[in-house]
């Protein structure tokens, strides 16, 4: 089976040690669901614009005694212009999570948890707008977009939030087992304890999902990218990387708990649960 790119998927965790995972929409996904909104907003405002300007037109033709209601045309249309162009955007993904043009797209907008935004977060994003055009055509949006692993833009940074494919998130994933059971000479070599954060649990579970897809080149090479700064932090040797992380995800997962890990329990991996050697 052939699994997603490695660097577009996130997988998050709830305490409950659920994984779901997320695949992020990169800058053309997004720049196309912008377009559509950018046509609907746009089109509406032109629309409303030859009706007020007609109605301008008229006021002069008449009178200065008109000249009141041509002023009240002018500012509905200054209205408008920043509803189409601010409260738009917050309107939609606040409600909804996602404004016409990301529904066209597929794109839901969500907490780098994985938890559905609310109207503070949908502000914080498109406030920060203003910045992520500059200098002109969404520039430092989309060089800040391309330097992040979730492709987030200023907006999103500071809003904490991100943007993924509808399709592809919210799927809940089977839990790891490692097999075979870790022995005691592997243990021994590893430290007792062993904590990973967020980013790096996510980082290892991406790895031994997808490890099965990928050449045994690139399983070594990114295997040692991500063993290397364990390595430095708990001093252990390692022979192989890609059974290391396996072995500190289990002890990582299983830090606390009053039963034994599920690999100690049994001697062959499930049907359904993927099992990494």
């Amino acid at each position: 089976m052939t699994g997603a790119p490695l660097d577009t998927d996130i997988a998050i965790e709830t305490p409950e040690h659920i994984v779901f995972r997320h695949r992020v929409a990169g800058p053309a996904r997004r720049c196309v669901a912008y377009f559509v909104d950018i046509c609907i907003c746009y089109g509406t405002f032109g629309v409303i614009a030859i009706f007020v300007g007609l109605l301008f037109i008229g006021a002069h033709a008449v009178g200065d005694e008109m000249s009141g209601l041509a002023g009240a045309g002018v500012g509905v249309l200054l209205l408008l212009a920043f509803c189409a162009e601010w409260v738009y955007f917050v309107a939609w993904e606040g409600f909804q999570g996602r404004s016409p043009g990301k529904r066209a797209a597929n794109l839901h907008v969500v907490t780098i948890e994985g938890r559905p935004i609310g109207f503070r977060e949908a502000a914080l994003r498109n406030v920060l707008r203003a910045a992520d055009i500059l200098p002109i055509g969404y520039v430092v949006g989309v060089v800040t977009m391309l330097c992040t692993k979730r492709f987030q833009r200023l907006g999103d940074l500071v809003a904490g939030t991100m943007v993924v494919i509808e399709g592809r998130s919210l799927v809940r994933a089977q839990p790891i087992v490692l097999y075979p059971p870790a022995t005691a000479e592997e243990l021994a070599a590893l430290p007792m304890v062993v904590r990973l954060d967020p980013d790096e649990r996510a980082a290892i579970e991406l790895f031994l999902r997808r490890k099965q897809t990928l050449g045994p080149a690139r399983e070594h090479e990114l295997a040692e990218m991500l063993v290397e700064p364990l390595g430095r932090r708990y001093d252990f040797s390692r022979r192989d990387p890609s059974r290391v992380l396996a072995l500190l995800y289990e002890l990582a997962m299983n830090a606390g708990r009053g039963d034994a890990p599920p690999s100690s329990r049994q001697s062959s991996p499930p049907g359904g649960p993927p099992s990494w050697r």
